[in-house]
């Protein structure tokens, strides 16, 4: 037999079981062990909730399939990613003030309640759906849509995305669905600004490109050979290295494109023979 959704028993029970082992202990002991975050560190939680909350709603929608299309480059997405993300933890920070949780502890998160939550992921709603939201790569989201049911289509996600993230927090707590998030944030998006490990990465980009030898180019040096001449915005390594860290959205768009182009998404991960090819970071 089986439920009128046509899951069997057998299966409920398991999801249910698996569910039952998803708890606040398992979630900050994953945020440590895996992710060197402390979850009683709240400055440090929210930014990578805001993270995860910027993978869900806005980067895994039909935003990825106009970057595949072409409407966006992967400079455009660097730079549409990180501007999005501050822009959740602008209204996180704004959230958490507005109720009362001024400690740096994020134990105070309990005391939120599930219409606290409903408040949050409203304001975050109309914010990434706004059509007159200007992107910093100097259209709208309306201009990027181009058409009205592809707006629709991403209202429709983003409204999913944080119906799920609610829903969570009203059946298990509201510190439980932002553990969780922020689980998925700190794991699924270590290669993001905002992440922990985010100024060491740059760190390590920053002083590779004055090494053409070093191991993250490849075989002689090949890749970085292919990239070609930096433009001017990467020529000052202290203000590319203070940009990138405080505000990646504003590099200029060759300046993104390039250094997307150069893998700084990659140089903490070991390299293989062949360079691999360039990737979306934040």
């Amino acid at each position: 037999m089986s439920d009128e959704d046509g899951v069997s028993p057998e299966v409920l029970r398991m999801i249910q079981e698996a569910q039952e082992r998803m708890t606040e202990e398992v979630f900050e002991e994953t945020l440590r062990s895996q992710a060197h975050v402390e979850p009683d560190d709240l400055n440090v939680l929210l930014d990578v909730l805001a993270l995860g909350i910027t993978n869900s709603a806005w980067r895994n929608s039909c935003v990825e399939n106009w970057h595949a299309e072409g409407r966006l480059s992967d400079g455009d997405m660097m730079r549409i990613n990180t501007y999005t993300t501050d822009g959740i933890r602008r209204r996180l920070t704004g959230w958490t003030t507005e109720f009362g949780i001024t400690s740096a502890s994020s134990a105070a998160l309990e005391e939120v309640d599930g219409e606290d939550a409903d408040v949050l992921a409203g304001r975050l709603f109309r914010w990434l759906t706004n059509p007159g939201r200007k992107l910093p790569v100097g259209m709208t989201l309306g201009e990027l849509a181009r058409t009205k049911e592809d707006l629709n289509e991403y209202e429709d996600h983003a409204d999913r995305s944080l119906g799920a993230f609610v829903g969570q927090m009203e059946d298990r707590g509201v510190r439980f669905g932002l553990l969780r998030t922020a689980c998925h944030g700190a794991l699924a998006c270590a290669q993001w600004w905002l992440h922990p490990t985010w100024p060491d990465r740059v760190e390590r980009f920053v002083s590779v490109l004055d090494s053409p030898t070093d191991t993250h180019w490849g075989p002689d040096g090949a890749w970085r050979k292919k990239l070609g001449a930096e433009p001017p915005a990467v020529h000052d390594r202290g203000v590319l290295r203070a940009t990138l860290l405080k505000a990646p959205w504003k590099l200029d768009g060759g300046a993104a494109e390039w250094i997307t182009s150069a893998g700084i998404g990659y140089v903490q991960a070991a390299v293989s023979a062949e360079a691999p090819s360039a990737t979306t970071s934040g």
